[in-house]
């Protein structure tokens, strides 16, 4: 019997086997397991139903060289309508008609946020669906739901980053959070614990079982063959600056609590002495980043906050101070756009729009998206949208509502209802610690028709700190669990479409990119399925490797569906 033969009995073999384990899979797991596999096939068949309308079937989506991720964390429906109008009103209009860089996207859809185990998502959970295309549990990332502390590493779920860097692209992220912070990390980072950001955090008798995060960004793939890294979070990496070149203010909330690395090792200097050979350098303020001879440059890595850089409202825009999302995004571009690579993946993240929700400071996360959308704007105007395709979306929603019958054009920040009438806020949160800062105390016998509220008129509301009216009181806001939008432009875009899960927007990227699990059904790709064996090879007869082909293909439906 000759190879080809051989091969066809043993792909009807392969069939058999794969029904008869389809009848037996069925009876003994669940429908919805949650565990990778589920996920994928998930994916992959939103993919292939999306695939089948009429501009996919006709162009194949395209293939996207570049890909670019926008994340405004916590960036739901409410912050982009009242970020949009107040991007509008910073630019003495109204604010309604307004629109925001991204707006214009000819693709849009929502994605589903839920992990695992919530119906209302962390940003850990969602960013390692989005960025893997697995969905798991609050608080993990880059790991299956099933992580443990003794199988972390077998539960670990491959990025986009690895499925980038094995095809060649240069990759990067940028972010306004500290760069080992939940969002950031789920792009190389494996953790069920997106709180160990350093080894102080880790419980002693786990330290021996898992890195800390900062040091999976230096020492592990593929953070440590990351091109770009730029955000804050020096103290992780012990690298701190002195004391009297620290301006922040100081805002509350748990969300402000930063991980100090206490070993007496210094990751930055680590990180320098591992790229001996190339070209790289470490820049921790604007001038450094901006005199920094970036198109030269192999790898950069930025630093430019002990913790969190600074919200945009409040940060040092001199020299010595910290650079724009914008100016980072910039900075990010130039460094991976190189002739001699197969384009490039860059993550940006406007991380500080979920940090003012979660202490009511609506005035400072709506001047966060619009930095978001500067910066989304800055990258526009650097690419080609031919052979880029650029995705802004957001983890999860926040309980922030958008409410009232104000006139148009009224400050988005302002009241929700005429002069003459009681006034309150147009911007209010369902829970939150503004509760308590709009409390006179908890007595009822205060005389005011308010009872035991202090009156919104007479609060000083253009402190830096001024916290929207909350319905509940919590001392951090929480999340909201509703759908975000995904808008989406250039190359792959037309496969965002309708209302998905979350883990599809990976598929997305992958199947545009052509890297990852998703290659395989873009034909654009000329992605070749390898044979099982060496004779499959060898096939020369048309008719024989048509014959084996549907017996493949045959195998493939079948096992899919197992």
């Amino acid at each position: 019997m000759n190879n080809q033969w051989r091969l066809v009995l043993s792909g009807l073999l392969c069939v058999l086997i794969c029904d008869i384990g389809g009848v037996i899979g069925a009876a003994f797991r669940s429908p919805n397991s949650d565990d990778a596999l589920f996920w994928r096939q998930q994916a992959e068949s939103y993919l292939k139903r999306i695939l089948q309308y009429e501009p996919n079937r006709k162009s194949g989506a395209g293939v996207a060289r570049n890909v670019i991720i926008f994340v405004g964390d916590g960036m739901g429906i409410a912050s982009l309508s009242t970020g949009r109008i107040y991007k509008g009103q910073l630019a003495g209009r109204s604010g309604e008609e307004e629109v925001l860089s991204f707006d214009h996207f000819e693709n849009s859809g929502f994605s589903k946020t839920y992990n695992t185990d919530r119906q209302v998502p962390d940003s850990a959970g969602t960013a390692t669906a989005m960025f893997t295309g697995v969905k798991t549990k609050y608080g993990y990332i880059g790991v299956d739901y099933s992580a443990t502390a003794t199988n972390e590493v077998a539960a670990s779920v491959s990025n986009i980053m690895e499925w980038a860097q094995a095809v060649g692209k240069r990759t990067g992220f940028v972010t306004t959070t500290r760069v080992t912070h939940a969002t950031p990390a789920a792009t190389f980072a494996h953790s069920f614990n997106r709180n160990w950001e350093c080894e102080a955090t880790i419980p002693a008798n786990v330290r021996n079982k898992t890195k800390d995060i900062a040091r999976q960004l230096v020492e592990n793939a593929p953070g440590n063959k990351m091109n770009v890294i730029l955000g804050g979070g020096r103290a992780a990496f012990g690298a701190s600056i002195p004391d009297h070149l620290k301006t922040a203010f100081k805002f509350n909330g748990s969300m402000e609590k930063n991980c100090v690395r206490e070993d007496g090792r210094n990751l930055v200097k680590d990180w320098l002495v591992s790229k001996n050979g190339s070209a790289a350098t470490y820049v921790w303020n604007t001038a450094e980043l901006m005199n920094a001879e970036v198109d030269d440059l192999d790898y950069l890595m930025g630093l430019f906050a002990d913790t969190h850089m600074s919200y945009e409202r409040l940060r040092d825009t001199s020299e010595a101070g910290e650079p724009s999302l914008a100016d980072m995004t910039e900075k990010a571009i130039r460094v991976l756009k190189r002739k001699h690579s197969n384009g490039f993946v860059l993550m940006v993240e406007g991380g500080r729009i979920d940090h003012a929700h979660h202490q009511n400071h609506a005035h400072l996360a709506l001047r966060e998206v619009v930095e978001l959308d500067r910066a989304v704007e800055r990258a526009l105007g650097m690419v080609d949208l031919d052979d880029t395709l650029i995705m802004v979306t957001a983890d999860h929603s926040h309980s922030m509502t958008f409410n009232g019958y104000p006139d148009r054009g009224n400050d988005i920040l302002g009241y929700a209802n005429r002069p003459d009438k009681l006034p309150y806020e147009t911007i209010t949160y369902a829970n939150g610690p503004g509760f308590q800062t709009h409390r006179i105390n908890d007595s009822s016998d205060d005389p005011s028709h308010l009872g035991t509220w202090i009156p919104v008129e007479t609060m000083n509301r253009s402190a830096i700190d001024y916290r929207h009216l909350s319905a509940f009181y919590l001392g951090d806001e929480t999340h909201g669990g509703e759908d975000v939008a995904v808008f989406a432009t250039g190359p792959g875009s037309s496969l965002v479409r309708g209302t998905f899960e979350q883990n599809y927007i990976a598929y997305v990227m992958s199947y545009a990119g052509c890297m990852g699990p998703a290659k395989r059904f873009n034909e654009a790709c000329s992605f070749k399925p390898r044979a099982p064996s060496s004779g499959a090879e060898s096939v020369g007869n048309a008719s024989s490797q048509l014959l084996i082909s549907i017996v493949f293909l045959a195998v493939a439906k079948m096992c899919y569906h197992f």
